[in-house]
């Protein structure tokens, strides 16, 4: 039996090729699309699906080559008939004597349906298998994406980091030259006050005022006072 999964296909095919190739994918809510990738889908189950849709059951065992058994009595038959509302909830011996009666009414042998079951399990194992490893190069693949748009953020960030620091660099700088300025602004201050001093003639006989402090009065006046001066 040849299942149509084992072609070798990526989880995400369709991406990749729609990334090479520049075509845009198609946005959600467009029905179209939806219908013709589940087509391709039920066609060929290891192709890519849109994220989070896997194959139904049915879908699976049909691409499997799964076949409805004699008289259609599949093991989902048997189960199709434990939930029916009759037989659900009884005991299980009695539903057991149910299911039973039913196949051998029907001429089935037990066997069958159990080979059927097997089928079933076997394909649904494959797929997943094969759904488990397209998951993981999936994962590997966004994985390295990640990493390389890591190293681009790292990347920018030091650049912009650089930039910060440049410009607290620049700041420091200026700060440091306008301290060096108000240093000798207060040097030159004390200067100036030095010369006015000598250029005021003391009030008293006694007076021995500072230089910054006849400087501080001589500001005070109003401008009127050295008219005539």
């Amino acid at each position: 039996m040849q299942t149509k999964w084992f072609q070798p296909a990526s989880w995400r095919t369709q991406e990749a090729s729609n990334t090479r190739t520049g075509s845009t994918s198609p946005q959600p809510g467009t029905t179209s699309s939806e219908n013709s990738g589940k087509q391709t889908a039920a066609e060929n189950p290891g192709a890519a699906l849109p994220p989070g849709d896997l194959l139904p059951f049915d879908d699976v065992y049909r691409t499997a080559g799964i076949k409805s058994p004699r008289m259609g009595y599949s093991i989902t038959k048997v189960i199709e008939m434990l939930q029916s509302e009759h037989i659900r909830h009884l005991p299980t011996e009695t539903r057991r004597a149910s299911v039973l009666m039913a196949l051998e009414a029907a001429g089935v042998q037990a066997d069958e349906v159990l080979q059927d079951a097997t089928i079933r399990q076997r394909a649904l194992n494959s797929y997943e298998a094969i759904q488990r490893k397209h998951l993981e190069e999936y994962e590997a693949r966004k994985g390295q994406e990640n990493c390389a748009i890591q190293a681009e953020m790292d990347r920018v960030t030091a650049q912009y980091l650089a930039r910060i620091n440049s410009n607290v660099d620049e700041v420091a700088r200026e700060k440091d030259g306008f301290r060096k300025w108000q240093n000798k602004k207060q040097h030159e201050a004390q200067r100036i006050a030095e010369a006015v001093a000598l250029c005021v003639a003391p009030s008293g006989p006694d007076s021995q005022a500072e230089p910054i402090t006849v400087l501080r009065e001589l500001a005070a006046l109003p401008k009127t006072a050295f008219a005539g001066r």
